[in-house]
């Protein structure tokens, strides 16, 4: 019994030794740039932790006790409009991408005319694109928008100030994640909606389904994990809002329109404040951990992949 234990205690470590050359590289890398910082992380957010003179004293949950009770609000709100932001721009993203990704593949010319007039704007830099945004917010007569309602079309009798304003400046943001993330949606369901087999809409057809039922039978049903994978992305892409946030509001007024990725970027390198700019970091990882384990449940992918292995 003994040589049989030692024999195998053997074999395995030769089989990881064998392997080692080939994965400590990954693991070095995966050590020293994610499971270090992630661990540093969770011991900031639970120190006070002066940068300068490097020192870091405990102090317990106290950091996330000031983020949550906050009396201005700024952690609730930011918090609020990760969620608004997700709410809004991702059902747009996914069904818009679904629809013109449909669209373009039934085309028999112009795909690519189409493909990279889509993707554009996903290339772009962000920080250009949020000065075209500026540009079209402006509170004065050098704005676009106001321009166009105050002294072309006269629907409005003064400037408005859209991007100082709660409801209009989260409008602002939104509608420029739409504009920038519906292309990289596009091509991943036109990619996804290339690999389904043609056999099945000609079967369909020779039982007399018409477009609307190929598509809610066959393309829907084949698209189930891509649109997981991109409704997990988005929200993902949700929590991690930030530069159009720096460029057109700075979370004005008042943190109205700031994000955790925001507020933390405010924290940490403007109030110097690290340990809770830490722990808005986590909560905002904790969030996302929850929601990606729900969506996985609702959508039901495991079954999914099962039902299409089988």
């Amino acid at each position: 019994m003994k040589a049989s234990v030692k024999r195998k205690w053997k074999k395995g470590a030769k089989g990881w030794l064998t392997a080692l050359p080939f994965v400590l590289p990954g693991l070095i890398l995966v050590s020293v740039f994610i499971l270090f910082p992630m661990l540093f992380t969770i011991r900031i957010s639970l120190s006070e932790y002066k940068i300068v003179q490097g020192q870091i004293t405990f102090i317990g949950l106290k950091n996330y006790i000031s983020v949550l009770t906050d009396a201005s609000g700024r952690f609730w709100y930011a918090y609020r409009n990760n969620f608004l932001y997700a709410l809004v721009t991702v059902p747009f993203i996914l069904f818009g991408g679904m629809i013109f990704s449909y669209l373009i593949n039934n085309l028999k010319r112009g795909q690519t005319v189409f493909k990279v007039g889509f993707y554009l704007p996903v290339i772009t830099s962000w920080v250009i694109v949020s000065l075209v945004f500026t540009y079209m917010f402006n509170n004065s007569d050098r704005g676009l928008i106001n321009y166009i309602l105050v002294d072309k079309l006269h629907i409005l009798n003064d400037y408005v100030p859209w991007l100082l304003r709660e409801w209009s400046g989260n409008a602002a943001i939104w509608l420029m994640g739409i504009w920038k993330n519906i292309g990289w949606s596009m091509l991943i369901f036109l990619a996804a909606l290339q690999s389904i087999p043609r056999d099945l809409y000609e079967a369909a057809a020779l039982d007399g389904a018409g477009i609307w039922a190929k598509f809610r039978h066959i393309t829907i049903a084949c698209l189930r994990p891509t649109m997981y994978y991109v409704i997990v992305n988005m929200i993902i892409g949700s929590f991690n809002v930030f530069i159009q946030v720096l460029m057109l509001t700075e979370g004005n007024p008042n943190g109205r329109t700031s994000v955790l990725q925001y507020l933390l970027y405010d924290k940490a390198f403007n109030q110097f404040q690290f340990g809770e700019a830490s722990a808005i970091g986590l909560i905002s990882a904790v969030t996302i951990v929850i929601i990606t384990a729900v969506l996985n449940r609702l959508l039901k992918l495991d079954t999914v992949e099962k039902g299409g292995a089988d």
